[in-house]
């Protein structure tokens, strides 16, 4: 029997009897042939978007194509999902608690030890390892570990850090900010730090397939055509491929990276995933990485607030987000979220430093322009929720750069 399979699901032992195209424009001289390595498959997604597999010579695959969208609304995933995950979702409890050791000031020190050594490992990982095809687990856990320890101790200083940094459009210090999006929504959520790891590592790894793209479409300054999309949309199919290669890695980064994409109405890519069949690291890692891509700059769109991103991901709930892990994340990430730009209510300018878990509105802020919008000469840490006579608040979010002001320079 034939089933349409994308080219990101593709296994070794499945028998290919079709493609998406005439056989002549692909490098394949038999129609019809068992996939026996990851050359193979390499060839397969370079070529094709997806192609048709006889379940009843070859593997089967975990997803297809071809199942009706009613019948896929009724179905579970057959892809492994966190168990944890699921259970805090049912019973809208944490499985565990974190509490901060540390201030946000007094974490900085050892915050920016474990953004210089991950950027550092990332560094490596990326420049070296991934353009030889290859990847190395231990290379990935010295990546994700420092900034793990550092943000279970307090997740605010790392997200102030990275905030800081200067991205661009394909740069490897934008799956730093994936990675440490996800650990801070894991743990607010109460994972496990074996989950917590877990999730990271998925995060940092999802895009690592973009490293086989042109680096032009990667950088154009205009909106991609139809026709660059479908290549830009094979970084899933590419990043799978080179995940599935790498001894050590789990199934569930495998399938972050294959599953990122997908959206709770089945309108995302590659397989068109309804609701809890995209499993439940994928579910928040669409989450973070739509924030992100929004808070971002890219050479032909403007990033826009945090506060705005958090606006458009909550309208999207239930439609590309699931509710529930949308609420949790907006709950995470605080009304104003670390790094943000405010004009409080006495007119004076400054940046969220720090969450108040239990008062969302009044954040710790650093003032850098006083009510005439000049900058001060001496900056200070402002805690909202510590204030005596009239109360000062968050009058408003600000974009980036307004007044003058550029988030990234700001340094403490």
């Amino acid at each position: 029997m034939d089933r349409k399979v994308s080219t990101a699901c593709l296994k070794i032992g499945m028998y290919v009897s079709r493609l998406d195209r005439p056989w002549v424009q692909t490098p394949f001289l038999i129609q019809g042939f068992f996939i026996k390595d990851d050359n193979e498959i390499s060839l397969l997604v370079k070529y094709c978007d997806f192609v048709f597999i006889d379940t009843e010579l070859g593997v089967d695959a975990d997803m297809y194509f071809d199942n009706p969208r009613a019948q896929q609304a009724k179905l579970k995933t057959s892809l492994s999902t966190n168990t944890q995950v699921e259970a805090i979702l049912d019973m809208d409890k944490k499985l565990f608690d974190y509490v901060d050791k540390s201030t946000t000031v007094e974490e900085l020190p050892e915050a920016k030890q474990a953004l210089e050594k991950a950027t550092e490992c990332v560094a490596e990982i990326i420049e070296h390892d991934i353009h030889k095809g290859k990847l190395d687990i231990v290379k990935v856990n010295n990546a994700v570990e420092p900034i793990l320890e550092s943000m279970i101790r307090n997740s605010d200083a790392f997200m102030w850090l990275s905030k800081m940094r200067l991205y661009d459009a394909y740069s490897y210090e934008h799956s730093l900010q994936n990675c440490a999006l996800g650990i801070a929504f894991g743990r607010h959520m109460g994972l496990s730090k074996k989950a917590l790891n877990t999730l990271a590592v998925g995060l940092l790894l999802m895009d690592v397939g973009k490293i086989k793209l042109p680096k032009e479409l990667l950088t154009k300054s205009e909106p991609l055509t139809p026709a660059e999309t479908e290549i830009m949309h094979k970084h899933v199919a590419y990043s799978v491929e080179m995940l599935r290669n790498t001894k050590g890695i789990s199934e569930h980064v495998i399938n972050v990276a294959l599953t990122h994409h997908e959206r709770y109405d089945g309108s995302g890519y590659p397989n068109g995933l309804v609701g809890v069949q995209t499993p439940a690291y994928g579910r928040m890692a669409a989450i973070i990485d739509c924030y992100d891509s929004m808070i971002t700059a890219t050479p032909y769109r403007n990033a826009i607030s945090e506060h705005k991103a958090l606006q458009s991901i909550y309208n999207l709930r239930n439609k590309h987000f699931q509710t529930e892990l949308v609420e949790k994340f907006m709950q995470c990430m605080g009304v104003y979220p670390t790094g943000s730009l405010v004009e409080l209510s006495s007119g004076e300018v400054g940046a969220v430093l720090s969450q108040n878990t239990q008062q969302k509105l009044r954040p710790k802020i650093i003032l850098l322009l006083d009510e005439e919008k000049r900058p001060y000469k001496k900056r200070r840490v402002f805690d909202l929720a510590m204030q005596k006579g009239v109360p000062v608040h968050i009058a408003k979010s600000l974009e980036n750069h307004s007044y003058g002001v550029d988030v990234k320079q700001i340094r403490i």
